[in-house]
């Protein structure tokens, strides 16, 4: 026996493979830094939020003087926390893509909440904001409008 005969080579990688087995890495490690990036952006953003919160002196005042007002103005902040304060922020500035609310009117609010909520196309945030939309109730459009007009 020849040892030229009895080669015993591994198989080499086809360029095919290399290529998609590069590929997946460079696809993996964009989006782990674009999630690094866009986690980042969350948590400086948060760290602003936490200063620019609620006002709950002013909440406070408002109990005192018209608790039935001021009960509303809670419920609404409670609705805002836990669905409009992820793309509106807690102070109601907005964000990259999404408009500031903080200073619109209660009524400009509720009008703007109960059309979303009808279907009605507004613009190019309609399709985002009328799913949240068509979750509320009147009682809880008039909460987050009171809530909103403190902001």
């Amino acid at each position: 026996m020849n040892d030229s005969t009895h080669t015993h080579a591994l198989p080499r990688p086809s360029g095919r493979g290399l290529v998609r087995k590069l590929g997946w890495l460079v696809l993996v490690t964009a989006v782990g830094i674009g999630v690094h990036f866009s986690l980042q952006g969350i948590i400086q953003s948060g760290d602003a939020e936490k200063r620019a919160g609620p006002d709950l002196h002013k909440l406070e005042q408002l109990e005192a003087v018209d608790p039935a007002r001021a009960a509303k103005v809670r419920a609404g902040m409670l609705k805002y926390e836990s669905i409009c304060r992820l793309c509106h922020h807690r102070s109601g500035i907005g964000g990259k893509f999404t408009p500031p609310i903080a200073g619109k009117t209660e009524e400009g609010v509720q009008t703007l909440l109960k059309l979303y909520r009808s279907g009605v196309q507004m613009g190019p945030l309609t399709n985002l904001m009328a799913p949240w939309a068509a979750e509320l109730s009147d009682e809880d459009i008039g909460n987050l409008a009171a809530y909103v007009a403190t902001l």
